[in-house]
C-alpha cells in the first residue's frame, strides 16, 4: 500500500494521489476527480475493493498536492496532459472511474488512449457515476464567464446550500478558482453535445431516486459504447456514490464487471 508515487527518478510523481496494490493479476482501476475535490474523494470507496482491484487515485492540477497548479477549464487540453502523465503507468490491464465531472473526463480520456495513442493500450472497462451521457447535457444560458464570483456563488445550480464554498471561508478562499474552471469545463463539454463512443464496455452507476441527474440520462450512456453497457442502481438520491451502504454494491458491481471485461 503506498501514497504519493514517485517517478523513475524517485521524485514525487504529482498525478498518483494514492495507490493500493492488488494480487498479482489486479485491474488497475483509475479514478478521476468530480468538481471542486481532489483525489482523495475516493479514498474510502477505494480502500473497499478486494485484491482483483489495485485502485489508483489520481490528481489533476488545482487541488490538494496541486492546489499552487491552476485548474484545466479545457477537457482536450486535461485529457493530452493525462494521457502523457500515465505513459508509465499502463503496464498492466486498466480500467478508468468517474463521477459526475469525472465521468466525462473518463470517457474522454478512454476515447484519447483508444484512437489517438496507438502505442498505449486502452481500457478493458469504463465506469461512470451520476452523470449525464455526453450528449444530453445541456449548457446553461449564462456561462461561466459572465458571471462575477459573488453571481457564481448565489447561483444554486452551480453552488448548492450546503456546499463549503458557502460555509467555509478558507475552504471559498483556496478552491473558488478551481470550481470555477471545473464549472467551465463541463459546460464547455456541454456544448458539443458529444456523440463520440468508445469500445469498451460502460457501465454507470446512478442514484434511482436521483432528481438532479435522473437515472434515465445516465442510462444515455448506452449510446456512447460499441461494446456492453450495464446501469447499475443504487438505492437513494442524488448522494448515493457517498453513502457507506452504497460501497459494497459499487464494489461489488465494478469488480464483477472488470471480471466480465476482461474475459470476454
Amino acid at each position: 500500500m503506498e501514497g504519493t508515487a514517485k517517478d523513475k527518478k524517485g521524485k514525487k510523481d504529482r498525478l498518483i494521489a494514492y495507490r493500493r496494490t492488488g494480487n498479482e493479476s489486479a485491474t488497475r482501476l483509475f479514478f478521476l476527480p468530480y468538481a471542486g475535490k481532489g483525489a482523495s474523494g475516493y479514498r474510502e470507496i477505494a480502500d473497499s475493493f478486494g485484491p482483483e482491484v489495485e485502485p489508483v487515485l489520481l490528481q489533476t492540477p488545482g487541488r490538494e498536492n496541486r492546489l499552487a497548479e491552476p485548474a484545466v477549464d479545457d477537457i482536450d487540453a486535461l485529457v493530452t496532459q493525462l494521457a502523457t502523465a500515465l505513459r508509465g503507468h499502463l503496464d498492466a490491464p486498466f480500467a478508468l472511474f468517474g463521477h459526475s465531472m469525472g465521468s466525462l473526463v473518463a470517457f474522454e480520456l478512454a476515447a484519447h488512449l483508444e484512437r489517438t495513442e496507438p502505442g498505449l493500450p486502452g481500457p478493458v472497462a469504463l465506469f461512470v457515476s451520476a452523470e449525464s451521457a455526453p450528449h444530453l447535457l445541456v449548457p446553461p444560458e449564462v456561462t461561466d464567464e459572465q458571471l462575477t464570483d459573488e453571481q457564481f456563488l448565489a447561483d444554486p445550480t452551480r453552488v448548492r446550500e450546503n456546499s463549503p464554498l458557502r460555509t467555509d471561508p478558507l475552504f471559498l478562499e483556496l478552491m473558488l478558482p478551481s470550481y470555477r474552471a471545473d464549472c467551465r469545463l463541463v459546460e464547455r463539454y456541454a456544448a458539443r453535445r458529444s456523440h463520440t463512443s468508445v469500445s469498451c464496455p460502460i457501465s454507470a452507476f446512478t442514484g434511482e431516486y436521483d432528481e438532479v441527474v435522473p437515472p434515465e440520462s445516465v442510462a444515455g450512456w448506452k449510446q456512447h459504447t460499441t461494446d456492453r453497457f450495464r446501469l447499475r442502481m443504487l438505492p437513494s438520491g442524488e448522494e448515493a456514490f457517498f453513502e457507506p451502504e452504497s460501497f459494497p454494491l459499487i464494489t461489488a458491481g465494478v469488480e464483477s464487471d472488470l471480471r466480465a471485461a476482461r474475459q470476454s
